[in-house]
């Protein structure tokens, strides 16, 4: 059978796989969920920091973790997703705006995307970790210090930045 499916690019005998363009009701589509995910992220995610910051019966240190991939997913929701449904739509002619300084917005993107997605991640793992030990050495787990929680979260931020930056520069570094 013939591939009658729209592709990129003029040459269809190449080895990359064909790719579908999706049309301007796909993007209007796929934007319109973007904005409802973002919309439902950011109020989950405020929702869960404004509860932990008003009652306080459940600012334990356990939660610190939780509180901190909670801001981290706020970020993405409010900043990450809003740039991506502005490049979606821009891709595929949704709305017209200039496009001044796209290398500092991309750039912006870049960091904020990376850095932000890499804290959620590293804290899912963190709080993996601690529930870990929480159950395997109960009582250990009950002496440890909220300023150990503290540097902990420290340490998942300051390695998410540094891991970013050395990626970033390797990036610019290797492209011609």
């Amino acid at each position: 059978m013939n591939n009658t499916s729209p592709t990129i690019g003029s040459n269809n005998t190449s080895s990359s796989p064909t790719e579908e363009v999706p049309s301007k009701q796909e993007a209007i589509a796929i934007c319109s969920v973007l904005v409802l995910e973002a919309v439902l992220i950011v109020v989950g995610n405020l929702l869960t920091i404004v509860l932990f910051a008003i009652n306080k019966e459940i600012r334990n240190k356990s939660l610190y973790l939780v509180i901190n991939m909670a801001f981290a997913d706020f970020i993405l929701g409010a900043v990450s997703l809003p740039t991506l449904i502005y490049e979606i739509g821009d891709e595929y002619y949704l709305w017209s705006l200039a496009n001044e300084n796209c290398f500092f917005f991309y750039t912006f993107f870049a960091i904020v995307d990376t850095v932000f997605s890499q804290v959620s991640l590293s804290s899912a793992a963190l709080i993996s970790v601690e529930r870990f030990y929480a159950t395997y050495w109960p009582l250990k787990h009950r002496t440890l210090s909220k300023r150990t929680y503290r540097i902990v979260i420290f340490l998942a931020w300051i390695s998410s930045i540094v891991v970013f930056t050395i990626v970033y520069v390797l990036n610019v570094l290797t492209s011609d």
